[in-house]
């Protein structure tokens, strides 16, 4: 019977609230909007945030695997694997995905390979969709070549063929065998994978630190355990390979867990988008309470005459908390739609590199917690109203005159209405201090000297096979005969070829001057170290400041030499240039044979934010990897070039694809894509928070000069004068806004250093960025006061006395 009342009233209650709704729509669809946009907003970071950073890996009992920090040679992986006691199983995958072209009936494609042990699904507990695991035998060097691949090569290449186990395909010119197929939700070690293939070490030199080590802990061992005896296990490789770049005793080794690892560079930047569209909702509930207080205060009468026929006042409250809960569900059901298609732009957005996509959707977790946030989110911003609007003073309100107890109702409610929107300006003070610092960080970044002219410059992946293109002399025939053919091309000023293109990454070498004591390859300076073909400088804009470039007599066969940048000559001879390393020699690598310097060239950036990086160029008909960037300076847009460029190509070896085909321009953008798409949704959350700040401090203020005619009058009727009364509305204002201005800035010193690693050359307590937001958010404050100051200053005594 009980439930039946509470059934029965609940449904009175909504039916009375859609009744009210109906009344006065426009305030309802503009609450519902509101509410719509921002529980929108929150659902899809939330749904970001979830599926990155909170849920578990979908993997076996995942909480057990670990990540050991710090890349690793194959000799410290073989002496690791040997020595470990804490572990059930250790693997390692290659430090990032190699690009190898698919070939045979169809066009060639390039593919995103990932070189991994054979245990490393073992380690993980995933079965393929399709097929079989590696096994042990996988990995040794003289096996048949085996693979697997993903869901999405097997669509779309094989269309899904269930015959595909066993099935040959060719990748980088080597033939391989079909094992299995992965399942499309896999994305182990990275995000993008077409491909895996066993033997990690295999391209790797035995100096080399380029391996990834994961494993999964044994039974009753903890990660403080594991540590400990990761960090014996190095002092005893350190003090048995002393000479190796991976063996230093004085850096730390950790055991950390492989999820921390795996979300590490973008954990700082979901956390402060969820915390900034969190703040958004606060102000917006703000906003609507204030609405709601008003709205409140006009229903005064209505609430009395429901009261005075024996309405108790929880009745009341019952009613004002149904019509908030139909806001905020109607709002919510909204933003469901509206979080589909903000997570629909997330995934398309290039510049957001997110681990774990395939775990990115709508789910009954999701629509829970969208539920649970609207409901919350009606209980927030009703509350308060309805608390106040049910507390009613019969004898008062039901007065036909004036109500004596009118202004302590104002000062109540103003009161009120006046903590809101202090907190409105408090939030909005911390966004908006957290897109400046990023809207100058990217100010200064944008005034970086890069080193070299990115303009009119197309750059594209070409990932020779070893199998046809392992020597230096077939390599750098397919280069020459490449810029040959591509500067022969109308519009193209010159090309070359790089190793690794500006912003595409770099790697770096030890090495030392030749006539210095030797040291263990772990004690030299590292360098970048570059592959190029002549006209490389010239097509960069790369200024040479002494000796000369390579030309085509630096090839296999001839004289080794090198050039190398300034910053190398001043970090090896500190009195360049006085010093002139011309003519001197450096010993690089492994490598015994003294390499002549013959030439000096300006140094470049390897992304913006980094530091210029000594490095050196050695000529790529003389030494390399088969694999390059092929860059191209054109007299126009280069995009439009493209397609000529990869006919080229396919015009030298119709079996060689190209990939990441990009101008210099952008791949510097997508050097700052996170800061930017940080910087975007910040602004649009500080835009709104500004607005819905605006707005609040224009309806507290108007609210109270209409409350407050009579007082307004009685002070015009006295001698006030228009300076007085537009000094009394402001100061109102100002008081709102200095008040949140306080709680805001401290806030925004605590919480702005969490954007540390997103800042570049400016400081996230920089104190004229905090003036700055101060005095606009005082200068917004003021255009927000004066249409309520103009109405209180047009009082005229004599009707503002007459008004009720």
């Amino acid at each position: 019977m009980n439930l039946t009342r509470i059934v029965d009233s609940v449904s009175r209650d909504l039916q009375y609230a859609l009744r009210t709704m109906r009344k006065q729509p426009g305030f309802a669809v503009t609450t519902v909007l509101t509410l719509a946009l921002v529980i929108g907003a929150n659902t899809a970071i939330f749904t970001v945030v979830r599926a990155v950073l909170l849920r578990p890996l979908r993997y076996s009992d995942p909480e057990r695997l670990v990540e050991i920090t710090g890349g690793a040679t194959p000799i410290r992986y073989d002496a690791i694997r040997t020595g470990a006691r804490s572990y059930s199983g250790i693997g390692a995958y290659f430090g990032h995905t190699e690009e190898v072209a698919i070939t045979g009936a169809t066009a060639p494609e390039p593919l995103q390979q990932a070189r991994v042990s054979a245990n490393f699904l073992s380690i993980l507990g995933v079965d393929p969709l399709l097929g079989r695991r590696f096994v042990p035998e996988d990995d040794d060097p003289g096996a048949s070549r085996v693979a697997l691949i993903s869901a999405g090569l097997w669509q779309r290449r094989f269309a899904g063929d269930p015959q595909i186990l066993g099935r040959p395909i060719t990748l980088a010119g080597t033939p391989h065998v079909v094992i299995g197929v992965m399942s499309a939700d896999f994305q182990f070690p990275f995000s993008g994978v077409d491909v895996w293939v066993p033997r990690p070490a295999e391209n790797v030199t035995p100096f080399s630190p380029l391996l990834v080590l994961f494993a999964r802990l044994a039974p009753g061992i903890s990660l403080e355990q594991a540590s400990a005896e990761i960090s014996v296990l190095n002092h005893q490789y350190a003090a048995a390979h002393p000479g190796m770049l991976d063996a230093k005793q004085e850096k730390p080794w950790h055991v950390l867990p492989l999820k921390q690892e795996l979300v590490a560079q973008v954990r700082t930047m979901l956390w402060v988008l969820f915390g900034a569209v969190t703040f958004v909702l606060l102000i917006a509930c703000a906003n609507v309470a204030g609405l709601l207080l008003a709205r409140a205060a006009s229903r005064r009468a209505e609430f009395a005459v429901r009261a005075a026929l024996g309405a108790r006042r929880g009745r009341i409250l019952s009613q004002l908390t149904a019509e908030s809960l139909l806001l905020a569900l109607a709002g919510g059901a909204l933003g469901i739609v509206l979080a589909r298609w903000g997570l629909a732009a997330i995934m398309r957005t290039t510049a957001l590199d997110l681990p774990r996509t395939s775990e990115i959707h709508l789910d009954g977790g999701v629509l829970l917690f969208t539920f649970a946030l609207s409901v919350l989110t009606g209980v927030v911003f009703g509350l308060v109203p309805s608390l106040g609007a049910s507390r009613i003073d019969l004898t008062t309100a039901l007065k036909s005159g004036h109500d004596s107890d009118q202004g302590t109702r104002i000062v109540r409610w103003f009161s009120t209405r006046g903590f809101l929107v202090s907190g409105q300006v408090a939030l909005s003070i911390v966004l908006l201090i957290g897109a400046a610092l990023l809207i100058e960080s990217l100010a200064r970044l944008n005034r970086v000297e890069p080193g070299f002219d990115p303009s009119n410059l197309l750059t594209m992946k070409v990932s020779l096979p070893e199998t046809r293109y392992g020597t230096a002399e077939k390599a750098g025939a397919f280069r020459e005969e490449l810029v040959e053919r591509v500067e022969a091309l109308p519009g193209v000023r010159s090309a070359a070829s790089v190793f690794t293109a500006p912003m595409t990454g770099y790697a770096m070498q030890p090495l030392q001057p030749a006539d210095e004591a030797l040291l263990p390859l772990n004690k030299r300076p590292l360098g970048v170290v570059e592959f190029i073909t002549t006209n490389y400088f010239r097509t960069m804009g790369i200024p040479l400041r002494a000796g000369r470039e390579f030309t085509a007599h630096d090839r296999a066969g001839s004289k080794e030499v090198t050039i190398i940048t300034e910053g190398l000559a001043r970090k090896l001879w500190p009195g360049y240039p006085k010093v002139n390393p011309i003519g001197m020699h450096l010993l690089i690598g492994v490598n015994t044979t003294p390499i002549e310097i013959v030439g000096i060239v300006g140094d470049i950036r390897q992304s913006l934010d980094d530091e210029y990086r000594p490095g050196f160029y050695r000529p790529a008909l003389q030494s390399g990897p088969p694999s390059f960037i092929f860059v191209a300076k054109t007299t126009g847009n280069p995009l439009l070039y493209a397609d000529a460029i990869r006919r080229e190509v396919l015009a030298v070896d119709r079996d060689q694809p190209v990939s990441s085909v990009k101008t210099m321009d952008a791949l510097m953008e997508e050097e700052e894509g996170q800061r930017r798409l940080v910087l975007l949704l910040l602004e649009m959350f500080a835009g709104a928070a500004l607005v819905l700040t605006a707005i609040g401090i224009y309806g507290t203020l108007a609210y109270w000069v209409v409350e407050r005619t009579r007082e307004l009058g009685i002070r015009r009727a006295l001698g006030a004068q228009t300076k007085d009364l537009l000094s009394l509305v402001v100061g109102k204002g100002l008081g709102l806004t200095a008040a949140g201005l306080v709680v805001g800035t401290a806030a925004a010193i605590g919480l702005t250093r969490m954007l540390q690693k997103l800042l570049f050359q400016i400081s996230p307590t920089d104190p004229i960025t905090f003036a700055a937001v101060a005095a606009l958010v005082f200068a917004l404050t003021l255009g927000a006061c004066y249409l309520p100051a103009r109405r209180a200053a047009r009082v005229e005594p004599m009707k503002a006395l007459r008004f009720d």
